[in-house]
């Protein structure tokens, strides 16, 4: 865990960036530290785990999975990139995978972006 002196380290864009998730800690530095590391390892893989099971027509994994991500990365942002996953989970629960696939291609970059500047809290 770091210090806080160490997250004196955190830009000012950073801070007003992640201050609603810094909110939701209660101010807590070193927590926002740990959920970012955490969600710097889970996220990615959980992206390219929703990628493959939306291509493969996997739709009610594809549901599972991106709930999952939407719950991860919550604790930084509640707003977009994130609740653009609610869309693409609807579309796969309702077995859309055409609409599925296009609200994929349209956040993927998004949330990859979102993901990088989760990484850099750590």
């Amino acid at each position: 865990m770091k210090s806080d002196t160490n997250m004196a380290t955190l830009t000012d864009q950073q801070l007003e960036r992640f201050a609603a998730a810094l909110e939701r800690v209660g101010g807590d530095t070193d927590m926002l530290v740990v959920l970012a590391a955490m969600a710097a390892e889970d996220a990615p893989p959980l992206l390219t785990k929703l990628e493959s099971e939306v291509r493969d027509s996997d739709l009610r994994a594809a549901a599972h999975t991106a709930h999952a991500l939407k719950g991860l990365l919550s604790a930084f942002e509640t707003g977009q990139p994130i609740e653009g996953l609610q869309p693409l989970i609807d579309a796969a629960r309702e077995g859309n995978q055409s609409e599925a696939l296009r609200l994929l291609d349209s956040l993927q970059p998004k949330l990859e972006s979102f993901i990088h500047q989760v990484k850099e809290l750590q």
